[in-house]
């Protein structure tokens, strides 16, 4: 996983992303960082900028569960909603999510990448909720 591109991706500030550069923070650092972590001197940010650097790793743990573990590439219209039908999501959520994730599927391809997949995170958990 590309940090730069990934913060690139959440519209994270110029500072953010070079101050992971520079500290040669990388995708498996990342994705184990908390609060805690952005409390060193090294990654002083703003509280909004601190969720959206978090906010990549909640999206990854989502999309492995939901694309079937960590060896998947991405994630399908129909394993995105068997999940939530089994779930016992009600036609009406079942039915936004199909809109959401049609929405974000600009290739039509019927799958979403994680690129893909955290762009459009709030709004596919907005449509499942």
């Amino acid at each position: 996983m590309e940090v730069q591109r990934l913060l690139y991706l959440l519209e994270a500030p110029e500072y953010c992303m070079r101050a992971f550069r520079e500290h040669g923070v990388n995708g498996q650092d990342l994705l184990h960082m908390d609060d805690h972590d952005l409390e060193d001197s090294r990654f002083k940010f703003p509280r909004h900028v601190q969720r959206k650097v978090l906010r990549i790793a909640e999206a990854w743990r989502c999309f492995q569960l939901l694309a079937g573990g960590p060896t998947a590439d991405s994630l399908s219209l129909d394993r995105l909603l068997d999940h939530h039908r089994s779930g016992g999501s009600s036609p009406e959520a079942l039915s936004q999510l199909q809109a959401a994730f049609l929405s974000l599927d600009v290739n039509n391809s019927g799958a979403l990448s994680f690129e893909e997949f955290l762009v459009g995170y709030s709004l596919l958990e907005a449509a499942g909720a």
